[in-house]
């Protein structure tokens, strides 16, 4: 197993009027890769005593949550992690969340079409569409691989 630092948290919640996402205040944490094959994660949120009613109430519901997760460093893109509530323990000044779940791959299709969006709603159309689309997409390729650690 590995274990993070989690340094942000928030919750999608599905309502009446869509989604919403509820940015949690952490006073720390930790995500541990269960190394399992699987995927499988556990988190656990150290946060303030005064979430504890929102976490029972959430916890009762016995939904899987969609969780979006900053591992290490807050410049992080989160990860989408689908889990639930395992437990919650009070302590003195802070309530500890455990939760359990599973990291869903990352939808890399989606950042082409924003490009692709952002590109049209600038006018571009024909060859110049497809130049600037391909110069954007090899600047994308060359910043993720300076961020990849070098092995």
């Amino acid at each position: 197993m590995k274990t993070f630092r989690l340094v942000g948290l928030t919750i999608e919640l599905e309502g009446e009027n869509g989604a919403s996402f509820d940015e949690i205040s952490l006073s720390d944490g930790l995500i541990i890769n269960k190394e399992d094959g699987e995927n499988h994660w556990m988190i656990e949120a150290l946060l303030p005593k005064e979430q504890n009613e929102y976490f029972e109430l959430l916890s009762k519901q016995q939904d899987e949550l969609r969780l979006y997760v900053t591992i290490s460093k807050k410049t992080n893109k989160p990860a989408e992690i689908m889990a639930n509530i395992k437990s919650i323990m009070v302590l003195e000044e802070h309530i500890s969340v455990l939760f359990e779940g599973r990291m869903l791959a990352r939808k890399s299709k989606s950042e082409p079409e924003k490009v692709l969006g952002d590109l049209l709603t600038k006018g571009l159309h024909g060859d110049d569409l497809v130049h600037a689309f391909r110069q954007k997409l090899n600047e994308q390729r060359e910043i993720h691989t300076k961020k990849s650690p070098q092995t």
